[in-house]
């Protein structure tokens, strides 16, 4: 067997929604980098995280984490294991998460980690803003 080759991450995504298309293709609806509430705690519906892992061999357990501002709390978790036949292959993984809740305004993390190891950690900003009356 060939030696195993650690892979890296291509992209982390957020949006509203993925969808599998026919013939394969993904679809990403409503990509998002900040969550805007008028109160807290703030519910938000719903949040797909689409992560591209490349360039390894092997398998690997591979754990996505959503995180509070100071890193302590985790909000969401989730476990998997990938399999990586050959460099040349990439393995998507998509996780989506409902009612996330957030205490306040800050900023969230997004991490990935690979056998334990954090490999990225990218920023979801949570926005307090003031309600608006509308005319």
């Amino acid at each position: 067997m060939a030696d195993k080759i650690k892979p890296g991450i291509n992209f982390t995504i957020l949006c509203d929604d993925i969808r599998q298309e026919m013939g394969g293709k993904i679809s990403l609806m409503g990509l998002f980098e900040n969550i805007y509430a008028s109160q807290f705690p703030a519910f938000h519906p719903r949040i797909a995280i689409f992560t591209e892992w490349i360039e390894g061999r092997g398998e690997f357990d591979v754990m996505m984490r959503i995180s509070s501002p100071d890193k302590k709390t985790v909000l969401r978790e989730t476990v998997s294991k990938i399999n990586m036949t050959n460099p040349g292959v990439r393995h998507r993984d998509i996780s989506v998460h409902l009612n996330l809740e957030f205490s306040g305004p800050g900023v969230y993390w997004i991490e990935n980690y690979l056998d334990g190891e954090m490999i990225n950690s990218i920023p979801m900003n949570i926005v307090h803003v003031k309600e608006q009356n509308v005319h």
